[in-house]
């Protein structure tokens, strides 16, 4: 358990118990007890097994904190948030709106559009280093030219036809990611990487395809606390189609930082120690990312709308470009690019 100094309030231990205590949070646990004020946190996320008192609830409610619940590896389970939140509903008409009038296939074409930038930065970044091991470098730069090119092709999607706009958008997306994994596996290689596995398709995941996988799910409880702020419609995607219990929408609006989190992810694993990489368990490898993630990955700084801030009010301040996209007061979205 840890309070950032940005008022991340992390709570990853067991048989936890938080209640209220006047204007404090008063956490209970094995190792003792701890008091913070309301007032230093921001945020308060719950990936170990706790309970929480109905009366901190409101607390936190009413003081505009939000409750995040997560699985250990930092996949979202639940958010509690006031009632209140996010009370407006003209942006999620507009986001329905959106689906029959040609505007969400041009938001998906431009939201992937910005994650294949970020994935030619990426190659092109990994190359300048290797330029004495020629032919990586040549690789490498070569595959961020392909995916260029299929980065192009995006500007000739047609909307008219939603269905077949995401099919054609998921098609250069993929070739997109068959690219620039193949390039990735040169950087990651040396830590095991050898493709890019999921959760839950029957592979075994090794210790970066992990590191990865927790990485993208604790960006999803970012970017889902802010769509929520912004009365948007979690499960209702631009990209992504509408399924029962999927926050579609939330991983439209995650796709073009997952390559900024790959670089992130590639940082951590050169710093790690490789022995405590090749023994750890996925809890062990979890608690430190979720220290990490909170710590260093939201505070790093990123140039966007031309001024520097951190990366996660880089997602707040690109939630806020897709509402005003779906108002009409932007004809385009610009994604958040990290240069090479």
């Amino acid at each position: 358990m840890f309070l950032t100094d940005w008022g991340h309030l992390v709570v990853d231990d067991y048989g936890v118990f938080l209640r209220k205590k006047h204007g404090r949070i008063v956490v209970v646990s094995r190792g003792g007890r701890e008091e913070f004020p309301v007032r230093r946190v921001r945020e308060v996320i719950i990936s170990g097994k706790a309970g929480i008192s109905t009366e901190l609830l409101k607390l936190l409610a009413d003081s505009g904190i939000d409750v995040l619940v997560t699985s250990y590896t930092g996949r979202p389970v639940a958010l509690f948030v006031h009632a209140r939140s996010g009370g407006s509903v003209r942006n999620r008409i507009e986001q329905y709106r959106s689906l029959e009038d040609g505007r969400a296939c041009k938001a998906a074409a431009m939201i992937i559009s910005g994650k294949l930038s970020n994935q030619v930065s990426n190659l092109k970044y990994y190359s300048k280093p290797r330029k004495n091991i020629s032919q990586e470098s040549k690789i490498l730069y070569e595959k961020a030219e392909e995916i260029k090119k299929l980065r192009e092709k995006l500007r000739d999607i047609e909307t008219s036809d939603l269905g077949k706009c995401r099919e054609n958008i998921m098609s250069i997306e993929a070739q997109a990611a068959n690219t620039y994994w193949d390039g990735m596996r040169i950087v990651l290689g040396k830590y095991g990487f050898k493709e890019r596995v999921k959760r839950g398709r029957g592979k075994e995941v090794d210790p970066v395809n992990l590191c990865l996988n927790i990485i993208y799910n604790k960006l999803a409880g970012t970017v889902w606390k802010y769509v929520l702020r912004f009365s948007l419609d979690p499960f209702q995607g631009f990209l992504h189609a509408r399924r029962p219990g999927k926050l579609s929408l939330v991983y439209d609006l995650m796709e073009p930082f997952r390559p900024i989190a790959d670089r992130f992810i590639a940082r951590f694993l050169y710093r790690l120690d490789q022995g405590f990489l090749r023994r750890a368990s996925g809890a062990e490898l979890a608690k430190l990312l979720t220290k990490k993630y909170y710590e260093e990955f939201t505070r790093q700084r990123i140039e966007y709308k031309a001024r520097k801030m951190t990366m996660e009010a880089a997602v707040f301040w690109f939630v806020q470009e897709i509402v005003r996209f779906l108002n009409n007061r932007t004809s385009s979205i610009q994604p958040p690019y990290m240069p090479w």
